[in-house]
Parts: C-alpha cells; structure tokens; sequence
C-alpha cells in the first residue's frame, strides 16, 4: 500500500528534525512512499495542508484512503514496528 509523506521542503536539514526523523524512519523500515513537500515557514502558507489534515504542522503520513497520522515520534515508532498501517486515524 503505497503512502505520501508530507514534509518541509529543507530537505537538507538534519538532526533531531521532525520530518527528517520520520522520513529516515520510513526509509529504514522500507516503507514505499511519495514524497509531497510544504513551505517550511511560515506555517500560514500550508492552508491546504491545514483543510486537509485539521493541522499545519508536518510531518504528516498520507494513507490512500484519505486519513493520516500525525507526529514524527509516532510515524517513526510504527515504521519501525511494522505497523505504519493499523489504527489509522480518520481523515
């Protein structure tokens, strides 16, 4: 089941940042994934972010039948246990 990662655009920072946290999870865990990347500031250029998920803050997991998951803590901690797909929360 393929998902969509939705991140910041600074890529290139590393470290104890969120959506790299969470993208290097995936990775790891070898989920196949597309990468859809948001302005990383100011958060009030992610409106469509924002009517989407309820939220502006990224990292953000797209499922394909429309619901999320949200925080990096939490995207990493399920890649890493192979369990990215279960208790998804609604869209």
């Amino acid at each position: 089941m393929a998902v969509k990662l939705h991140r910041c655009s600074g890529t290139w920072i590393k470290g104890p940042h969120p959506c790299w946290k969470a993208q290097k999870a995936l990775d790891e865990a070898g989920v196949d994934y597309e990468l859809v990347l948001h302005p990383a500031f100011p958060r009030g250029r992610r409106k469509e972010l924002q009517e989407r998920t309820g939220q502006n803050k990224l990292p953000v997991v797209e499922f394909e039948d429309g619901s999320f998951l949200r925080e990096s803590k939490v995207i990493a901690e399920r890649a890493h246990a192979g369990t990215l797909h279960s208790d998804r929360a609604p869209a």
